[in-house]
């Protein structure tokens, strides 16, 4: 989730791409920003930036 948000990809995006219902994806957001204590989408695309997105640097 958080590389497609990285992508600059829209709740409504990800839901499709990943065949989940928007409410699912918003809690998966919601929850990773609350996990890695970011304040923001953006905040999280920067995080995934510096640390190599999902596979690490």
């Amino acid at each position: 989730v958080v590389s497609l948000i990285a992508d600059g990809k829209s709740n409504a995006a990800i839901a499709a791409e990943l065949d989940l219902s928007e409410h699912t994806v918003k809690r998966h957001v919601a929850n990773i920003l609350l996990k890695l204590d970011l304040p923001s989408r953006a905040a999280a695309a920067a995080f995934s930036a510096r640390h190599g997105g999902p596979d690490g640097p």
